[in-house]
């Protein structure tokens, strides 16, 4: 009769880590490798290259002006208007102008997040007047102030 050999065990001892790490090292560059990333980013419309100008009635510009210290105002008044008041007035002019441009012009020394709040309010009001039937085309125009 006769007797099988019993083979030896091997150990997780004996199996190296430096081997598991190159594996988990290549598999992750492999997945960065063959993963396409979105194009993400602020979809506006932006000037051409050409330097083409066109004049634009003034009545189809809203302006939305971000001061120095943060505060905004519309059309340049002097008195500074809040963000609620802004949404509201800039729904009641898309309403009723479809041509309407809305400028965003900040100050280079105003807070960065001021400039963020108005562009994320026109972006608001886009969408509220899309979700209530009226298609129309996001007209925005970013512009930093010029110190003076």
């Amino acid at each position: 009769m006769a007797m099988f050999k019993r083979r030896s065990r091997i150990s997780a001892d004996m199996v190296g880590d430096s081997a598991m790490s190159d594996v988990a090292f290549l598999l992750l560059i492999f997945f960065i490798v063959s993963t396409t990333f979105p194009e993400i980013g602020l979809p506006l419309i932006l000037p051409s290259s050409s330097g083409d100008v066109r004049q634009i009635k003034r009545e189809n510009v809203m302006q939305v002006v971000t001061a120095r210290s943060g505060a905004h105002f519309i059309n340049l008044e002097e008195a500074p208007t809040e963000l609620a008041e802004i949404k509201v007035l800039l729904k009641e002019q898309l309403t009723v102008n479809d041509k309407l441009i809305i400028s965003i012009e900040t100050h280079p020394d105003a807070p960065y997040g001021s400039m963020v709040e108005v562009l994320d309010a026109v972006w608001v009001v886009y969408d509220e007047l899309r979700q209530g039937g009226m298609k129309r085309e996001k007209r925005i125009s970013l512009k930093a102030l010029g110190l003076e």
